[in-house]
């Protein structure tokens, strides 16, 4: 909520106002707090609220809304963080460089502050309303709001924005990040020129002011939830402490307070976990690899307090949320025993390569072996996360609820982290999930870690119930594109495409179940040093969804991108940011364990009539529409020619951009030109 931020930093409300594009406010200061409020783990009845601050002062919040005749106030205890405190010496290096002083991280001129932890868990509200916020520090004050979740039962219209990768770190500041090589370019292009005034593959911002510009795009949207699978920050050896602050600088702190205005649902990423420096770097086989290891997980639960998994040692790691129709699993992709890749026995068909038997693992490029602390879950078959994943999967398809699953590394993909040929950081080992995904009939699965941008769908057993895979890997950090494209000729890159996927020895794909990507998909159209549209950027997965008259839901999954307004001089000066849609909507219909994609609003049935669309259009579609047009209002098909508005806008993405569209509850002249239009169109490719 914008106001909020003015009681503890009204130069950031200043700045915000006067121009599109976001500043660096480098003297705005957040008080007593050394992390604003934030939300997490909402409930029916309440919400848990966190916050840090640099004294030991305790702190109050004040709670008021519909229900309360008086406002709910509750005491926090502060409690010494020690695991958030800097570490090694090179934290305070470059504070120099770095103003940390106008974060409240300096108690005194090189005295770093502590981190005291504040927590409430809120109870006693009534379910999906709005309250008032009030928490108390010192002489600081920070207002906001909360909802809490609504009940399964209820039909309010719910979005969510999903985005990873954010890496946040120091040098985000002043860093221009790689920007896909691979992009085509649209009829009447220049082409991208030769330089962009730091190299013809530098993106035209900093990673901060991309980072910064996607948080205002996504606070517009005003999105129920944050959901993040992944790479919240950056594993990087020299910062340690320091990058957590500058993700709390962005979503709930000097920058912008995006997190204290709704709960964040995360998946821990493997540059959450990695914190090795020095003779702990990489493949050094040196001693302090798993120690900082094991340090950076205990920074995550420090900040983190996901509903309970009901395993101490993993706690926080995975988890279960519930909100409305929508149950959100996230999983830990980020580690697997070496006890557990000697007994699994792999996967088969097409979840195999030849390097896979032996490589069960995401990520072997980051640990020593063994990891001897026990705090980091398996993932593999049979295993306690397994389990438990099986367990939340099931019970969450028996309560009839949406399930979206989170985890980090992308199993499929044609990014650098597509396969273990190319990477000892790939996703490849998750695909082990993929049945399990179809099985429970799971809505979406959000990952990252490739940063491809990319969409996949997969349905191995060919029933028409397939799953979309979304790597949403664009926050903040790097603007890869895909690694295969044609006149890529890295020895690396030869090999993966030579590389037998399965024992029959069938040509490899990268990735059999691509469907769009950010970099192939959106061509450039660049007039001079002008980009006018087109290209990969950053942005986020922004997911709606909607009950339909008939008591189907209906999900739409579009993907945005905040687009540089450039003036096209010859430094390629960025003058502020338009969000605008890629070319990518996906539309789900159906009950909650029969979610069917509809790419024309005219597939409402299949071949014999029965409702529910099935990829074709044809007979069926003629028949039902007639039948409910014209027939009883009071049949169970009776809403099934509702497709469309009064004016005949429908769903579909080339008339439906702004998500207006039909249908809309009533069958009228509306819905009979929008079908008599789609009806003759391709239903999906």
């Amino acid at each position: 909520m914008r106001s909020a931020l003015a009681r503890v930093c009204p130069a950031l409300l200043v700045a915000l106002a006067a121009v599109a594009m976001p500043v660096s406010v480098v003297n705005a200061s957040v008080g007593a707090f050394r992390v604003l409020p934030y939300q997490m783990s909402p409930t029916t009845q309440g919400m848990t609220i966190n916050w840090f601050t640099i004294d030991a002062t305790p702190g109050t919040i004040s709670i008021s809304g519909p229900g309360l005749s008086q406002p709910l106030v509750v005491n926090s205890t502060p409690a010494l963080t020690p695991v958030l405190d800097y570490q090694i010496p090179a934290e305070l290096n470059a504070a120099g460089a770095f103003p940390f002083s106008t974060t409240a991280i300096f108690e005194a001129p090189g005295v770093p502050a502590r981190n005291y932890k504040h927590q409430a868990v809120l109870t006693g509200l009534q379910p999906d309303t709005l309250y008032t916020y009030v928490v108390t520090q010192g002489a600081s004050t920070y207002t906001n709001t909360l909802r809490t979740a609504p009940l399964p039962t209820s039909a309010r219209a719910l979005r969510f924005a999903v985005l990873s990768d954010s890496e946040t770190l120091v040098s985000g500041r002043t860093r221009f990040r790689e920007w896909a090589r691979t992009t085509p370019q649209a009829p009447g292009s220049t082409g991208r020129p030769a330089g962009t005034g730091r190299g013809r593959d530098a993106y035209l911002v900093t990673e901060t002011l991309g980072y910064q510009d996607n948080i205002r795009q996504i606070e517009l949207r005003n999105p129920d939830m944050i959901i993040m699978p992944g790479d919240l920050i950056e594993g990087t050896g020299n910062e340690q402490q320091r990058r957590w602050d500058e993700f709390w600088r962005h979503n709930a702190g000097q920058y912008d307070d995006l997190l204290s205005a709704r709960p964040l649902v995360a998946a821990i990423g493997n540059n959450c976990i990695f914190n090795g420096i020095g003779a702990g770097e990489p493949g050094s086989g040196g001693p302090l690899t798993n120690q900082l290891i094991s340090y950076a997980r205990q920074q995550w639960s420090a900040y983190f307090d996901w509903p309970s998994n009901g395993s101490p040692a993993f706690e926080d790691l995975y988890h279960r949320t519930d909100y409305g129709r929508v149950t959100i699993i996230t999983l830990c992709s980020v580690k697997a025993t070496e006890e557990a890749n000697s007994r699994v026995a792999p996967p088969t068909g097409q979840f195999v390569n030849v390097n896979f038997p032996a490589n069960r693992d995401t990520n072997r490029a980051w640990f020593s072996t063994p990891y001897a602390p026990g705090d980091i879950p398996d993932f593999n078959v049979g295993t306690t996360q397994w389990d438990w994943a099986v367990q939340q999967l099931a019970a969450a398809r028996a309560a009839g609820q949406i399930i979206f699953v989170q985890w980090h590394h992308t199993p499929f993909s044609r990014g650098v982290h597509g396969t273990s040929v190319t990477s000892n950081q790939s996703g490849e080992a998750m695909r082990i999930y993929a049945p399990l995904m179809e099985q429970y009939r799971v809505a979406a699965v959000f990952c990252g870690h490739s940063e491809v941008a990319e969409m996949s769908y997969f349905d191995t057993d060919g029933d028409g119930r397939g799953v979309h895979l979304w790597d949403v890997g664009a926050a903040g950090d790097g603007l890869r594109g895909v690694e295969d494209a044609p006149g890529l000729t890295a020895a690396a890159i030869t090999n993966w495409r030579n590389n037998p996927l399965n024992p029959l020895g069938q040509s490899f794909r990268v990735n059999p179940f691509h469907r769009w990507s950010a970099d192939q998909s959106e061509p450039e159209l660049w007039s001079g040093t002008r980009l006018i549209r087109g290209g990969k950027h950053y942005g986020f997965l922004e997911v709606n969804l909607r009950t339909l008259s008939n008591g189907r839901s209906l999900l739409q999954f579009q993907n945005y991108h905040n687009f540089p307004l450039n003036a096209g001089d010859a430094d390629f000066t960025v003058t502020g940011f338009e969000l605008r849609p890629y070319n990518n909507r996906v539309t789900l219909i159906g009950s909650a364990d029969d979610l069917r994609p509809v790419c024309n609003p005219a597939d409402i049935a299949n071949t014999d009539a029965v409702a529910g669309p099935d990829g074709a259009i044809d007979n069926g579609d003629f028949t039902l529409f007639f039948q409910s047009f014209f027939g009883d209002p009071t049949a169970s098909d009776a809403l099934a020619a509702d497709i469309a508005t009064t004016d005949g806008t429908t769903f579909h993405p080339s008339e439906d951009i702004a998500g207006a569209g039909g249908p809309d509850g009533a069958i009228d002249g509306g819905d009979f030109n929008a079908f008599a239009r789609w009806f003759f169109e391709r239903a999906c490719d």
